[in-house]
């Protein structure tokens, strides 16, 4: 009976430990669709993390975007360059969360570096003979930008039940090892039960035996 406590008040204790632990972990998701990156921090599992302070730095340490969450646990800001892009979470108490942009997931159409500052010289006059305005055409849209917007739009879905679903594995993995655990004990609480009870029975057979 006591191994069957011992083993009980064991399984009590993991559970207890690791539900601290897995509830309190913060975690964040983002995309990019087009210049645009957005994401959402929350607690798994658990709710969306409101108000949570969000900064975004570039590969060259410079800030691109300080902000907090909504409250959905959201956040949206854009970019100007092809860079990878850390975007950190900090939830007080000691929840942090990480994730990265990479420069593969941003539009080509963005420039990698700053672009530099154009230098004008003076042309000398000159009076050209007159000519008819032409007017300009439209622009034509920016075709391989809108398939990677498109693209992003169909992915992100996808990258979502990728991370919740790798979250539910651990709890899974949890809860089979606190169930392998409680059946160990049960079958030591057995064996023990087994091998207290076989004195008894010899203890009463030689009762018997004395009594004849």
């Amino acid at each position: 009976m006591k191994m069957l406590a011992f083993t009980l008040a064991f399984a009590v204790a993991v559970l207890g430990s690791s539900g601290d632990a897995l509830a309190h972990k913060m975690k964040l998701f983002a995309t990019a669709e087009g210049a645009v990156v957005s994401g959402y921090v929350y607690f798994s599992p658990g709710g969306r993390a409101q108000d949570a302070q969000i900064a975004a730095t570039a590969a060259d340490g410079a800030t691109v975007f300080s902000g907090r969450t909504d409250a959905q646990g959201g956040f949206r800001f854009e970019v100007q360059r092809r860079a990878d892009y850390r975007i950190a979470a900090d939830g007080g108490d000691g929840h942090e969360a990480h994730f990265t942009i990479t420069a593969a997931e941003l539009p080509q159409s963005l420039p990698a570096e700053p672009a530099p500052t154009p230098t004008t010289t003076a042309a000398p006059p000159s009076s050209p003979p007159p000519t008819a305005a032409v007017a300009p055409a439209p622009p034509l849209p920016d075709l391989a930008a809108l398939v990677e917007q498109s693209v992003a739009r169909q992915i992100r879905p996808l990258r979502e039940q990728l991370d919740s679903y790798q979250e539910t594995l651990r709890w899974h993995d949890v809860l089979g090892g606190l169930g392998y655990i409680i059946g160990l004990g049960g079958l030591a609480y057995g064996f023990a039960s087994r091998a207290n009870g076989r004195p008894r029975r010899r203890l009463a057979a030689s009762e018997k035996e004395a009594a004849r």
